[in-house]
């Protein structure tokens, strides 16, 4: 099994077509933009925090307390929507913390992205959610078509609902509750939990952690569960179907669809290949030392 954690950078690509406000350091910033009720606003903030919440007006509020070492702060109108970007001086070792506090229209869409940072957003239900830092957790309550999160060091949570979902971290926990639709979450020393709706596609993977899943896998569905030495625990409707096909090289299965088998006399690992109804679902699971536990909710 190859886990892999991709912690993608996020390119600004959009037509700017306003000049940027002038440079602001050590003092607070308190503006108000105009924004389409369904735009884009794209934050970037390399060290501190950005809290999103909403309101019920078609503007961009942006208050917060800038560090020392801020060299200006560029508030860009794009194609898309609104661009918010914390400029730090260049050849400091330390970057000093700023705090944003941004208040958006509910059905806008929002991206951002911090290195040293922690993001959180409250109440959004727009069309894409696309939350990314380094060594901060990201955290969302939210409604979103398109989901994307991730951390390297911190933790991610998301509780809403959303149709694609995309998130990882590399030794934070992955929580996700509310999620449908098609998912993917992946970690390398934390614990992927997730507490879903009704699953068409569903990608899971960790190293050293734990895959806790509760879920239901549609007609077709397909469910892909990965672990090296980290157990799988899969909790499912009783009357869910499909075929079943579970693996552990050196630990244990246990299993409400299906009976599981000892590879041998002589192996400790086990596996089990179970058909249960004619659905067409197919659940795959396979970890390498850890334990599967497959059981009805």
């Amino acid at each position: 099994m190859n886990a892999r954690v991709l912690i993608r950078p996020m390119f600004w690509c959009c037509a700017l077509l306003l000049v940027s406000t002038p440079a602001l350091a050590a003092e607070d910033i308190d503006e108000i933009r105009d924004i389409a009720a369904g735009g884009l606003v794209e934050v970037e903030n390399v060290a501190g925090s950005i809290e999103f919440t909403t309101w019920d007006r078609d503007e961009v509020q942006i208050r917060g307390r800038l560090a020392d070492d801020v060299e200006e702060v560029r508030i860009e109108t794009t194609a898309a929507g609104l661009r918010i970007e914390v400029r730090n001086k260049r050849n400091k070792r330390q970057i000093d913390e700023t705090r944003l506090y941004l208040k958006v229209p509910a059905t806008a869409s929002i991206e951002a992205e911090g290195v040293s940072a922690d993001i959180t957003v409250e109440g959004v239900r727009g069309d894409s959610l696309v939350l990314s830092t380094v060594s901060g957790d990201v955290e969302a309550e939210a409604s979103s078509r398109r989901l994307e999160l991730a951390s390297v060091s911190g933790d991610v949570a998301f509780e809403g609902a959303a149709e694609r979902t995309r998130a990882e971290s590399v030794s934070g926990d992955v929580t996700l509750i509310g999620v449908a639709g098609e998912v993917e979450a992946s970690t390398v020393s934390g614990d992927v939990t997730l507490e879903g709706g009704l699953l068409d596609s569903g990608r899971f993977e960790t190293v050293s952690g734990e895959l806790n899943l509760m879920v239901e896998l549609a007609d077709g569905g397909r469910l892909d569960c990965d672990a090296m030495s980290g157990d799988i625990n899969l909790r499912l409707p009783a009357g869910q179907q499909g075929s079943f096909s579970a693996q552990s090289y050196s630990g244990s299965i246990g299993s409400e669809f299906g009976d599981p088998k000892r590879h041998g006399k002589s192996s400790n690992g086990s596996m089990l290949k179970a058909e249960v109804g004619d659905n067409g679902a197919r659940i795959r699971l396979e970890t390498f030392s850890g334990d599967i536990s497959i059981r009805a909710q």
